[in-house]
């Protein structure tokens, strides 16, 4: 949740709530919440925490989402974590909604302390993490079971992002402010569709693999076990299997900003071929497909609504703007 937002809690009726009924039908004698609190509202998805009635008691996560997305985050939680041998939050299983279109995913909560990209211990955390999970995955055999996340869904996602701006800008009834920054970034756009050529160049220097999409500071737990600091991730919502360089964006937009000398040098035992200079000119990719995810999160859906109700998305948009001219000069200055 956002700074600001009032934390919505149910401490009543409880047992009748749809995510604790869900949670009931989890395992043989789970425990009966106390507590109910909404921690997260997006467009398809609703995430809750369940907390027993004693203080310092047993908390669990509860995600409300579609079914696809709940059987791709299981797979990953369930398969693909356990292969890398570090620790990682307990998943406890999913119930599908009478309707079939929506789950309920259970997993433990992710305590710990919030990830910060200004602690280099926490960047190399989140660089050893990446890189082994990439190796472990690659021995799954499981591209087919994951969304694609190539290069090719990128540019789909830039050109939608484009067409729903040049959509509005063509009316005549945006607010001065609101069609400059809409005709800015779509500037933005044009240019970095015209480097599409040599970021595929770029971006064919690494493997593809697990990707997880929004691999940024608010999904990442540090915990204190026996010997050392873990990393936790979560919310694996935007997972798939292609290019990973948007996991590997550096200081922009609350990326995760992983020690990318640590990443390629980890990456390197079964990928010898890769050096550091390869590895950094793919985060310079990254750092432009991240901003394309989240022109394209702050544009979807916006494509046909009126003027009046395009406030939040152009608010978006404009804080946006100064990270795409950042990651376009960084993106130019790894090419030299």
């Amino acid at each position: 949740m956002s700074k600001g937002t009032m934390t919505e809690v149910l401490i009543e009726g409880v047992r009748e709530h749809r995510a604790v009924q869900a949670w009931l039908q989890v395992q043989s004698d789970p425990w009966e919440p106390g507590s109910l609190e909404v921690l997260q509202r997006r467009r398809y998805s609703t995430v809750y925490r369940l907390s027993q009635a004693e203080q310092d008691a047993a908390r669990v996560i509860a995600k409300r989402c579609r079914t696809a997305t709940a059987r791709i985050e299981y797979t990953i939680y369930k398969t693909i974590l356990p292969l890398t041998g570090l620790p990682a939050l307990h998943c406890y299983g999913v119930v599908e909604e009478s309707e079939g279109e929506f789950c309920w995913l259970f997993l433990e909560d992710a305590a710990g302390v919030r990830y910060s990209p200004q602690l280099s211990q926490h960047r190399e955390l989140a660089a050893c993490w990446l890189a082994k999970t990439q190796l472990a995955a690659a021995s799954t055999g499981l591209e087919a079971c994951l969304p694609a996340r190539e290069l090719d869904h990128y540019l789909g996602l830039l050109r939608g992002s484009r067409n729903t701006l040049l959509y509005h800008l063509a009316g005549s009834a945006l607010p001065v402010e609101d069609g400059t920054v809409f005709r800015r970034v779509a500037a933005h756009i044009d240019l970095i569709e015209s480097l599409w050529k040599e970021i595929e160049r770029i971006c064919d220097l690494v493997p593809r693999t697990l990707v997880h999409g929004d691999f940024v500071n608010k999904n990442l737990r540090i915990r204190e076990t026996a010997t050392s600091p873990a990393l936790l991730v979560f919310d694996w919502e935007f997972a798939g299997w292609g290019v990973p360089a948007a996991d590997l964006a550096q200081f922009t937009d609350r990326a995760a900003s992983p020690d990318l000398s640590l990443y390629w040098s980890t990456l390197n035992r079964e990928h010898a071929g890769l050096d550091l200079r390869g590895i950094q000119a793919v985060a310079a990719c990254g750092n432009l497909l991240r901003l394309v995810d989240q022109v394209s999160w702050a544009t979807t859906g916006q494509e046909s609504v009126p003027p009046e109700h395009l406030v939040k998305a152009a608010a978006l948009l404009r804080s946006y703007e100064a990270s795409i001219v950042g990651a376009l000069n960084t993106f130019q200055r790894s090419r030299t």
